[in-house]
């Protein structure tokens, strides 16, 4: 092998490689874009996770679904001369 053809050789492998080091770079990029995309969406859905918690919680309060059991539903406590217990 001649000395032009193992230079013309080593040029072609060295712009090889550098053209893999740009593509890794810029997959790299690309990946961590995705990456910190994924990030912000996963700390939105945990915030909406929580404010839906508290939400249902609210919702859920006692006093909450007394009131609604007896403004729709007309239900009402019993009177305490009205309770029976059985016994087994």
């Amino acid at each position: 092998m001649s000395r032009a053809a193992v230079w013309v050789s080593l040029l072609l492998l060295n712009f090889a490689a550098a053209v893999a080091v740009v593509y890794a770079k810029h997959s790299s990029l690309a990946l961590f874009k995705d990456l910190q995309r994924e990030r912000q969406a996963y700390h939105r859905l945990q915030t909406d996770w929580s404010r839906l918690l508290l939400e249902r919680g609210a919702l859920a309060a006692y006093p909450r679904v007394e009131r609604l059991a007896a403004a729709r539903l007309g239900m009402r406590r019993p009177e305490l001369s009205a309770i029976e217990l059985l016994r087994p």
